[in-house]
Formats: C-alpha cells, sequence, structure tokens
C-alpha cells in the first residue's frame, strides 16, 4: 500500500466514532475540484512506510475507535483487503471512501463484511461524469457501485461536492435520482481555496 498522509484524529469523518484518517496515494480521477491534489500522482516523496503506521495504530489502540481509508482512491491499490484485514485485526472500526470507479473491489469488500461505514462520492448525472471526473469514465461502473453499496447490510452514505459552476440545479436533481431508497445522501460545499483548479467558483 502506498500511503500519503496520515491525519492522526477526527471527530468529524467517521460517524460517532473517535478515528484517524489514513490517505492513499494515486487516484485513477483528475476531478477539477479535487481538495486532495498531492495524493492524485502514483507515487510522492512524502510515502509513509507501512511498518510506522501499523506500530502506530497498535499504541493508538483503546484510544481511537476506527480508521477512515480515503485518498487518492483506495480501491486502486490491489492489496487494499489486506491493508484492511490487518487493521481490523487491531480491533479497530473501518469506514472506507470511495469514487465507485472499482465494483469488483467494493464487492469483494462488502461481501467479506470487512468495513463498518462506506461513503462513496457520486460526482456528476452520469452524462456529466466524464467532465466532473476529469477523465474518461465508465459510468456503468458508477452505478454499479451504487446499487452494490446500496444492497449491503453496511452502513453508507452517498454524496456530492457541489461546484455551483459545473453543477446545475437540474444535475442536482438527476444525482439524486441515482440515489437508492433508503440510503443516506447529502452534499458538501465545494471550497475554492483547495481545489486543483483555481478558476472554479
Amino acid at each position: 500500500m502506498i500511503i500519503g498522509g496520515l491525519q492522526k484524529f477526527t471527530l468529524s469523518d467517521f460517524p460517532a466514532t473517535p478515528a484517524a484518517i489514513i490517505f492513499t496515494q494515486g487516484c485513477n480521477f483528475r476531478c477539477p475540484f479535487c481538495h486532495n491534489g498531492e495524493l492524485l500522482a502514483a507515487t510522492t516523496k512524502n510515502e509513509i512506510c507501512e511498518k510506522y503506521l501499523f506500530d502506530w495504530l497498535k499504541k493508538r489502540r483503546g484510544k481511537l475507535g476506527g480508521i477512515v481509508i480515503s485518498g487518492g482512491e483506495p480501491t486502486i491499490h490491489h492489496d487494499l483487503i489486506e491493508f484492511i484485514q490487518e487493521i481490523r485485526e487491531m480491533g479497530y472500526k473501518i469506514k472506507l471512501d470511495t469514487n465507485g470507479s472499482n465494483p469488483g473491489m467494493l464487492s469483494a469488500i462488502t461481501q467479506r463484511g470487512l468495513v463498518d461505514f462506506i461513503a462513496m462520492d457520486i460526482k456528476a448525472p452520469l452524462e456529466k461524469y466524464n467532465i466532473l471526473s476529469g477523465c474518461q469514465i465508465e459510468t456503468r461502473a458508477i452505478e454499479s457501485s451504487i446499487k452494490e453499496i446500496a444492497k449491503s447490510s453496511i452502513d453508507h452514505l452517498f454524496r456530492t461536492t457541489v461546484v455551483g459552476s459545473m453543477l446545475s440545479p437540474d444535475d442536482l436533481m438527476k444525482i439524486r435520482q441515482l440515489v437508492p431508497a433508503g440510503s443516506q445522501y447529502s452534499t458538501q460545499e465545494f471550497k475554492k481555496e483547495f481545489a486543483t483548479d483555481q478558476t472554479l467558483s
């Protein structure tokens, strides 16, 4: 696993759970409004070694309730399942953040019950996904991931970053129609100061 960052404490990223956030390095999207631009590349000079991370996690047992695995995009890493299993064996609850581009990996994770919470970003209505993701996307993968997460027994949230210059009220209505009945959905504010494309508003 290539680890690009570690936030050692958060009360806002894992519902009702004091947690740390592990940021995996690398992403297959190039969203112009991304807040984690330094994590897009496949490698980083600031990589955190797994031994340091796991030693730190062992010391924090009993003080942290959960671990958020975010990115970048965690599901592009072939060893994600083994990585999650090792953290679970320490007694932590796990939340996974994903862009939904790898339904096969998500299916393997949900069917094994490896995580306690999943948050998936729905970037746009399907016809605008290539624009908001910054690359060519197979939207059937996005739809499959939504269905896979929704049908699981795992707590989950679908969410959208609202970029006013890229998403119209009609777009937001179409996004909501992608969210299955019974699933949580929320929107989050776009913050220009953190975006990779500073011309957005």
